[in-house]
């Protein structure tokens, strides 16, 4: 190998290197603000998904509770007060849709009425699947008006949630993330109910 190869190889080696090392210093500087604005983000869903409460509290143990006691698709279960009075949880909720998953937070009043449900992120199709963002389907009467120990379904399934038009795989990971929310909140206010604390064994 002549001394125009070596040169060249320590050329694109440099290259190599000074371009990894400013990736490195980009992504040290945008990496914050990215989990800064994920951040801010998963509060306003919050904060949409229970309108009633003002702080929330994520319960780590509620979750592994839960997980150990077969719920799946709950991620993070948060605990929701007003001036210290409890008024119920918010689930983040993760289910796959048509492209790809959809994380969802889902609030349920202390008294087991689902207080609202929000689209915190998704990758649906554009102009179908993605309209689950739209408030005329996360604000229909089917689901304004349930509540622990019901079982939702999209009209297509026999239920009384209307799917979004062609988005009917869309539509129910929603639902069954919906589902999901309203079971692990029964098991933890029947507890609340019978022994005055949270355990879902």
């Amino acid at each position: 190998m002549g001394k125009y190869e070596w040169r060249l190889i320590l050329v694109l080696t440099a290259i190599c290197v000074f371009s990894g090392g400013v990736l490195g210093w980009v992504n040290s500087l945008t990496a914050p603000v990215i989990e800064a604005q994920q951040e801010l983000a998963k509060q306003r869903a919050l904060q949409k998904a229970l309108p009633d409460a003002t702080v929330f509290t994520e319960d780590p143990t509620l979750l592994a509770e839960l997980e150990g006691a077969g719920r799946s698709g709950i991620m993070e279960v948060y605990r929701a007060y007003h001036d210290g009075e409890d008024k119920g949880y918010v689930f983040i909720v993760d289910q796959r849709g048509y492209a790809g998953p959809i994380r969802m937070a889902v609030g349920v009043t202390q008294s087991g009425n689902l207080s609202a449900l929000t689209v915190i992120s998704q990758s649906e199709t554009p102009g179908l699947g993605a309209k689950i963002n739209n408030d005329k389907f996360l604000q229909q009467p089917a689901f304004r008006e349930a509540k622990v120990g019901m079982e939702l379904a999209v009209t297509k399934d026999k239920g009384e949630v209307d799917a979004v038009a062609s988005a009917t795989i869309s539509s129910r990971a929603v639902v069954h993330g919906v589902n999901a929310a309203l079971s692990a909140a029964q098991s933890l206010l029947e507890v609340e109910t019978t022994n005055g604390g949270v355990d879902v064994d």
